[in-house]
């Protein structure tokens, strides 16, 4: 196979794996993908735009990290994915006004109909368990979030750029920083404030 034709094939894979996503969780979007350097770029048009980026672009961030683990599982050569709505991609600065406007959107999302076609998950968000003291846990075993860890790390490495993991509480955190304590490309910080916190992993300084 050709080196377009493979680009092309993993285009089509990536733009039908995000509908699907989008598709689960009831929102309706219009997709164009297209090269941006050694990456591609999904453009996502759609009435939903607010509801896709989410608070301060959370929702958008973590649709970006789950489809591109998923496209790095299937094919370990797969160009990293960007997803951009509507001028608003996360991680960099356009479309602030949009942004601003589309997060306002999503904060009142609750007060319109949703529509539901019997596959969406409720609430469109992954359920959680209480843990220790009332926190909020991730919902994930110990095993679960070794291995969420080691992916991340396998995604910096390959592309250079940091992962961050959704929020999670001090237990969860640990298990992360624990397992890539002893990789010596890869460091690990939480970022945030309170109980919950995200967990930022790069590539180590030189």
């Amino acid at each position: 196979m050709s080196e377009s034709s493979k680009i092309e094939e993993q285009k089509n894979k990536a733009t039908k794996t995000l509908m699907t996503m989008l598709d689960y969780l009831g929102l309706e979007a219009t997709l164009r993908i297209e090269e941006k350097g050694s990456k591609l770029a999904i453009k996502i048009a759609s009435e939903d735009a607010g509801r896709i980026i989410g608070r301060k672009g959370q929702t958008l961030e973590s649709l970006q990290l789950l489809l591109n683990r998923i496209m790095f599982r299937g094919e370990e050569d797969c160009p990293h994915l960007l997803l951009d709505i509507d001028g608003y991609a996360k991680g960099n600065n356009r479309g602030g006004d949009h942004a601003e406007r589309s997060e306002n959107r999503a904060d009142n999302a609750d007060e319109r109909p949703r529509r539901d076609n019997g596959r969406r998950r409720e609430g469109g968000r992954r359920r959680r368990e209480e843990g220790e003291g009332g926190r909020e846990r991730s919902g994930l075993s110990e095993e679960q979030l070794q291995a969420q860890a080691l992916d991340a790390a396998k995604e910096v490495k390959r592309w250079g750029e940091p992962v961050t993991l959704p929020k999670m509480n001090a237990h969860d955190r640990r298990i992360i920083h624990v397992t890539l304590q002893e990789d010596a490309e890869i460091t690990t910080c939480s970022e945030g404030e309170g109980a919950l916190k995200k967990v930022v992993i790069s590539l180590k300084k030189d």
